[in-house]
């Protein structure tokens, strides 16, 4: 994606704490794509593909200071190798190209998974999240993975 890069990722330890939330673990995605069959990343050999039945739920906000650099950071939620819970981060720059990732992020995820900040951004413009910082985001994106798999108990 284009754009300038946001702080990088807070990486945390797994958590040992059944399937509640205790720790936020990102992994950043690069060389992203959007397809019919789901999410693209990674280059060459490395290239990988995450289907849009692994991923439960995406959260858009905007991130950043109103006078300085900002993004658009959409974490898509699903759970890594060993069953764990992980944000797949990708990274936009504001503006159409968030618009435009937005909508083909809820296309992909379907109306009834795309979070209210992500059907948003795909139809106006302008998530219903924002940010000062990356950690500010991920303290509250910590909190909604929680009530995601509230719903889900």
């Amino acid at each position: 994606m284009s754009g300038e890069p946001l702080q990088g990722p807070t990486p945390m330890p797994r958590s040992t704490q059944g399937p509640e939330p205790s720790r936020y673990r990102v992994r950043s995605l690069d060389a992203v794509t959007v397809t019919a069959r789901g999410v693209g990343h990674g280059v060459g050999a490395e290239r990988v593909h995450l289907p849009w039945n692994e991923i439960r739920c995406v959260i858009a906000a905007e991130v950043g200071e109103p006078e300085g650099v900002r993004g658009v950071v959409f974490d898509l939620l699903g759970s890594d190798d060993a069953g764990d819970w992980i944000a797949f981060r990708l990274v936009s720059g504001a503006g159409v190209e968030a618009m435009e990732l937005a909508r083909a992020l809820q296309i992909g995820m379907g109306h009834e998974r795309a979070s209210a900040s992500l059907k948003s951004l795909a139809a106006d413009g302008v998530p219903t999240r924002c940010y000062p910082d990356l950690q500010a985001f991920e303290r509250e994106a910590r909190e909604l993975l929680g009530a995601f798999l509230d719903d889900r108990a």
